[in-house]
């Protein structure tokens, strides 16, 4: 299929490089570049737009796409050897579900080629097409938002009800994580509706004193749906959420580049940014560093797995009480980073998951680890 036919390209004439930057270092400049001499069987990052909000809550992050490029290609190249490509934006379809099923056509065909994408958005609904690159292929979706966009009972899709049709629909989902939720936008219901499907969650207040404890739960990931309006409106004024608190612009910036360093995570997208509602340019400028900053990481990448490569892993058993089967864990020797193997009485069903260091001490310590319960009860979906 050829993907040029989804696409108009991008024209890097209208981009006018930052009177601050050096143009022939710039992200911009390499993209340019790399049009005439790599194609996307070669690259190995794809960058693309999708000006779609006929489904949003409030309009406006239709033109977002070519307004982020405007301060994405100011921005450092990376690498000058660096294989990334910019497709350019997505023809948008008749109605809004046209475009979903178009966006599930090019990330079923980067997917199969291998290729991560970045998506520029966009409103967030459009991670519901993405999901459905995935409909033959189980897959685990992680979305940064202030609140869960979920609405029981809603037949309206939008991009606050977008997971009704994920969760309905989508059979081969395995797990959903919701980062940065604030609880005072969340009620106890919807909460016992994750508790009741073994979802994972992680507060605001949990990412500010433990950063570290996101990055095995995106490593495990392989879509990631980013809401500008999880960041607070005093960071990125380009939003309709417009809360005073939210993630810094820096902790962003560093929950993106776990995000692009994580092995698994295939097709990331970023979404809701208002540039109507951002006279300066600032919330624009930001959500262009935060996907500069995927980016950057999955240029770091280190894909490792201990069970493809054991050699490079040092090995822990772990007995514990009330445990038929001692705990087993792998620390990687080149990234310092750790796994857990998870199987049943039987042995029949066994896996292995993204864990941290304070999972293997705190089963040292005789206490299971949450992180094994959760995966324990989700084994019969392996």
């Amino acid at each position: 299929m050829n993907l040029d036919l989804y696409f108009e390209p991008v024209d890097f004439s209208k981009f006018i490089c930052a009177g601050w930057a050096q143009s022939k270092y710039t992200l911009g400049t390499l993209l340019e570049k790399n049009r005439e001499k790599i194609t996307p069987e070669k690259a190995e990052l794809i960058i693309f737009g999708v000006e779609e909000d006929r489904h949003s809550i409030e309009p406006g992050s239709a033109q977002a796409p070519d307004r982020i490029r405007e301060h994405l290609y100011s921005l450092n190249r990376i690498s000058p050897r660096f294989k990334v490509i910019d497709l350019g934006n997505m023809k948008p379809g008749r109605s809004c579900t046209d475009t979903y099923f178009a966006l599930k056509d090019v990330c079923e065909i980067l997917r199969d080629m291998g290729k991560t994408a970045v998506i520029l958005g966009g409103s967030q609904d459009l991670t519901l097409g993405m999901t459905k690159s995935f409909e033959q292929t189980p897959f685990r979706l992680i979305t940064v938002d202030p609140k869960l966009d979920y609405q029981k009972g809603s037949k309206a899709v939008n991009s606050e009800s977008y997971l009704n049709l994920i969760f309905e629909k989508q059979r081969k989902q395995l797990s959903y994580t919701l980062i940065g939720y604030q609880s005072y936008f969340t009620d106890a219901l919807e909460l016992d509706f994750f508790s009741q499907r073994n979802y994972e969650k992680m507060r605001l207040g949990q990412i500010r004193y433990e950063m570290s404890m996101i990055e095995p739960m995106l490593r495990h990931a392989d879509i990631f749906s980013f809401d500008i309006n999880a960041i607070r409106a005093m960071d990125a004024p380009g939003q309709y959420f417009n809360s005073p608190n939210g993630l810094y612009s820096e902790e962003a910036c560093q929950l993106a580049r776990y995000a692009g360093m994580a092995d698994r995570i295939s097709l990331a997208g970023f979404f809701n940014t208002l540039p109507n509602r951002d006279q300066q340019g600032f919330g624009v400028g930001l959500i262009a560093q935060v996907i500069w900053h995927f980016i950057e990481g999955f240029y770091h990448r280190q894909p490792e797995w201990p069970g493809k490569n054991p050699g490079q892993f040092n090995q822990f058993y772990v007995d514990m009480d009330g445990i038929e089967l001692p705990l087993t864990f792998f620390q990687s020797r080149k990234t310092n980073r750790w796994w857990m193997e998870i199987k049943d009485t039987e042995e029949a069903v066994q896996v292995i998951i993204p864990c941290t260091e304070e999972d293997y001490l705190t089963a040292s310590r005789n206490e299971i680890p949450d992180r094994w319960w959760k995966n324990l009860r989700l084994l019969d979906q392996y």
